[in-house]
């Protein structure tokens, strides 16, 4: 695990010039370019946010402007969603790469993490937007416990670096990983207080006590605190997100680790 974690601050060079490039690919030719970033996500919004506060009305009078608060959780979701589901296809995506002796395949699945962080990152000031709109509407929403957010992310890097570094190799060796993959992120999507907030699920014990323990929950819980209700996260919400993301971090790259010598035969 830590021979992981000192490779890539060894090769940080390569691995910022492989996100620069994994940017500028995917966005080459494109007439938006990286408004796809906010595009692509901001019409999911809008689609849930007809739904959710218009079909099926909130049961929670705390989320409104329904809108603001579904952002403040979707936004940081897309990131992790995006970046385990491309950092799972990196190693076989980069076969070549890999087969060059010396080329340190852990680098890929990070590079997705920090790509897909990067738009994370753009979609921050759309958010602080929306927050400053609707404070002035009279909504007590925002304020300076939104500089907290970015400290989220950074504990939250490690834990999405795990879950990608530990599915890719898996995903090299059994090529099922990405399709159960899929299919397991609409299950947490749905069990992580990102429609709702857990307040909805009191009079649901069974349901409230799964999605309270998501390892994802204290991170979607923790920006809707800093950005929308603008609080300062808990204490216990800090320790809880560290050790998450520690866990998580230590269990991904032990599986890569185990399996990086098999690497080159599997992909």
């Amino acid at each position: 695990m830590l021979r992981i974690a000192l490779s890539l601050f060894r090769y940080r060079s390569l691995l910022a010039t492989l996100t620069s490039r994994e940017l500028k690919a995917r966005y080459r030719g494109s007439v938006f370019g990286y408004m796809w970033s906010l595009i692509n996500p901001l019409t999911l919004l809008l689609v849930y946010t007809f739904v959710f506060s218009t079909v099926f009305q909130p049961r929670d009078e705390s989320v409104a402007p329904y809108g603001l608060f579904l952002a403040t959780g979707i936004f940081p979701w897309l990131w992790l969603s995006s970046s385990w589901v491309e950092g799972t296809a990196s190693l076989i995506a980069n076969a070549g790469l890999i087969r060059k002796a010396s080329f340190p395949a852990e680098l890929l699945p990070v590079v997705s993490v920090l790509s897909n962080l990067v738009h994370f990152t753009f979609a921050l000031p759309v958010i602080g937007a929306g927050l400053w709109f609707f404070h002035h509407q009279g909504y007590p929403v925002g304020g300076w416990s939104a500089i907290a957010a970015p400290m989220v992310a950074l504990i939250q890097i490690p834990m999405v670096a795990g879950l990608a570094l530990g599915c890719a190799a898996l995903n090299a060796h059994f090529k099922d990983v990405k399709d159960i993959l899929a299919n397991l992120l609409t299950l947490l999507f749905f069990m992580t207080p990102i429609l709702y907030t857990l307040r909805t699920l009191e009079g649901f014990p069974p349901i409230h006590w799964v999605v309270a323990h998501n390892p994802f929950t204290p991170f979607a819980e923790s920006y809707q605190e800093a950005l929308f209700y603008g609080r300062w996260p808990a204490a216990g919400s800090w320790v809880e997100m560290g050790a998450v993301s520690l866990v998580i971090w230590l269990a991904g790259a032990f599986v890569f680790d185990r399996l990086r010598d098999t690497l080159v035969e599997a992909v």
